[in-house]
């Protein structure tokens, strides 16, 4: 009887360490700032076998894509959903510009050093995947845009304020010899 009560306590103090170890868990967006979020739990913990809804979370940093000088980066709306992964230790000196120094708070898996992807779904609002690349929204490019290939383009307004050179033609300050300037309209020649 002993061993089984040993072994019963053993089962019950790592159940209730576990408990504690925050891995990642679903939110949604309450607030956006310049850098950060905040974001409320969905899914409520249970304690004791009572479910309790956890705070929200506030100062998440948001996780984009980027690498050398570029960034994805795409807008945060109040109400997305986002996966908040919770990192093994206090992550506050590297995330205040320290690397390579013991953490801050001895801390571990705590809902205090959480990091936001955004962009996850529940069956009600699943993204369909696509047999291509696809953007949907508002796009702004800073830097320079390569192309190999066609671009085709629908009902497509391109306001430009620089200049277009198609080869070696600048069409700001292309001229044609021989031309008598007039009001009248150019187009093809008639048969």
């Amino acid at each position: 009887m002993e061993r089984r009560q040993l072994i019963d306590t053993m089962v019950k103090v790592v159940t209730q360490s576990l408990a504690d170890v925050h891995t990642s868990t679903i939110a949604k967006v309450t607030a956006v700032s310049g850098t950060t979020i905040s974001a409320q739990p969905v899914i409520n913990r249970v304690v004791n076998g009572e479910s309790v809804e956890l705070p929200t979370f506030t100062e998440i940093p948001p996780i984009f894509l980027n690498g050398g000088s570029s960034s994805l980066t795409m807008p945060i709306a109040v109400g997305d959903y986002c996966l908040l992964i919770f990192t093994e230790r206090c992550f506050d000196r590297w995330y205040n510009g320290q690397d390579n120094q013991s953490p801050l708070e001895m801390r571990m898996h705590d809902y205090s050093d959480g990091f936001a992807l955004v962009g996850i779904q529940p069956a009600s609002g699943a993204l369909t995947i696509p047999a291509d690349m696809t953007f949907t929204g508002d796009l702004v490019i800073n830097g320079n845009l390569t192309v190999t290939g066609e671009i085709q383009a629908n009902n497509v307004s391109v306001p430009i304020t620089g200049d277009v050179t198609v080869g070696t033609i600048s069409l700001k300050t292309h001229t044609h010899a021989g031309v008598t300037p007039g009001g009248g309209i150019s187009g093809p020649p008639t048969p």
